[in-house]
């Protein structure tokens, strides 16, 4: 487990008081082989001040089992479906107390996607969601086998002359619990449902 010290894991256990976190991954069983329809909404903020050093991500996510492996039949790519709109949003509440917190938020996204197979890693790009944030890229990875895992890989650099940090996890989610993913200098929260939920 990180240092109980690093700001932003401190900021989720203090800052959002009341709002429950899933800082270990949870499990949701494949319904169907097409990659179904799930609406998906991100929060990406820098921190209030202080930061490690290393500036390292969690690393490269998990390998493929053997179960998932043979679970998938042939691969499957992810699908952009649209824009949430506003009015579906559930993390606006979280999005503001972030603020008031000190936190700068820099992005707020919500989206329809279908999944992509188990291990593809090839998610849907910000340039793909109609995001353009100064010095944020990647993608956000939402995979399914037998079991439904949300992620994100993307690289950050806050000007020209900082050094880029890379931000790179996935794990596996469960319907409507919000997910709070650490990192030294960024932090995530993102929420998956079915879709029209």
């Amino acid at each position: 487990m990180q240092r109980m010290t690093r700001p932003l894991f401190v900021f989720a256990l203090l800052a959002l008081g009341g709002a429950t976190f899933a800082l270990a991954p949870g499990t949701v069983r494949a319904q169907s082989a097409d990659g179904g329809r799930y609406d998906v909404e991100v929060i990406i903020f820098r921190g209030n001040g202080g930061s490690r050093e290393d500036g390292a991500g969690r690393g490269a996510p998990p390998a493929r089992s053997a179960a998932e492996a043979t679970s998938n039949g042939p691969a499957r790519a992810a699908r952009y479906l649209g824009p949430l709109p506003a009015a579906k949003w559930r993390l606006n509440d979280l999005k503001a107390k972030l603020v008031a917190g000190g936190y700068k938020p820099l992005l707020h996204v919500a989206w329809t996607q279908s999944s992509a197979s188990w291990g593809s890693r090839a998610g849907l790009t910000l340039e793909q969601l109609g995001v353009n944030v100064d010095g944020l890229s990647g993608n956000f990875l939402l995979e399914r086998g037998s079991l439904l895992h949300f992620g994100l890989n993307l690289r950050y650099a806050a000007d020209a002359n900082a050094t880029p940090q890379q931000f790179n996890e996935i794990r596996r989610v469960r319907f409507g619990e919000t997910q709070y993913y650490d990192h030294p200098t960024l932090g995530a929260i993102a929420v998956v449902t079915p879709a029209g939920k």
